[in-house]
């Protein structure tokens, strides 16, 4: 497994509008596709933090893919371009898990 984490520095005042474009025109197509959202948080200084689950890298290219081909995500990003911005940084990082023995070192297991 890989995990895809993304971290936006979310505008205060507009974080009910990102929240409502990702819940109806973000998540739905992802999910269509294949992609496992594990969970969405905010953070106490006004990020937002995304993280999804891919089989591999070639399964995440894959599904990026049609999701970039969907005409969903087209109309969506035409719907973007006339609200308000949404956030002021985006980061992402790509993860896998790592064993309890791996992360405490063998000796602690």
């Amino acid at each position: 497994m890989i995990y895809r984490m993304q971290i936006y520095q979310a505008v205060g005042e507009n974080l009910a509008t990102f929240h409502d474009y990702f819940r109806i025109h973000l998540l739905p197509v992802e999910v269509r596709h294949g992609a496992r959202l594990v969970g969405r948080w905010e953070t106490d200084d006004g990020r937002v933090v995304a993280v999804w689950e891919y089989d591999d890298r070639e399964s995440y290219e894959h599904i990026q893919a049609e999701v970039a081909a969907d005409p969903a995500t087209r109309w969506a990003e035409e719907l973007r371009r006339e609200l308000p911005p949404f956030f002021t940084e985006r980061d992402e990082v790509f993860m896998r898990s790592a064993s309890v023995a791996e992360a405490l070192g063998d000796s602690a297991v």
